[in-house]
């Protein structure tokens, strides 16, 4: 039940602070509403699962239900990770 409480908390947080970013994304002009928003949200959420994961990316795309490859590649497009040579 706590974890429906924070769920809970955590939308209504969310919803609280979304007008106001994205009235800044719209006025600065910064591209796509919708993956500005996404990626706030999954930067954090992905190194938290690194992070949970003690670093292993299998572990993290496994508790993230995401797979390996699928991680590694956001996880470059986010600025997480670098480029492959």
């Amino acid at each position: 039940m706590d974890g429906w409480r924070r769920a809970e908390e955590f939308e209504r947080l969310v919803a609280a602070a979304l007008p106001s970013f994205v009235e800044a994304v719209t006025a600065q002009g910064k591209g796509p509403l919708y993956r500005a928003v996404l990626a706030l949200v999954e930067g954090p959420l992905l190194r938290h699962a690194l992070a949970l994961s003690g670093g292993n990316q299998l572990k993290a795309a496994r508790l993230l239900g995401i797979n390996r490859n699928t991680l590694r590649k956001r996880l470059r497009l986010l600025g997480l990770l670098p480029s492959p040579r």
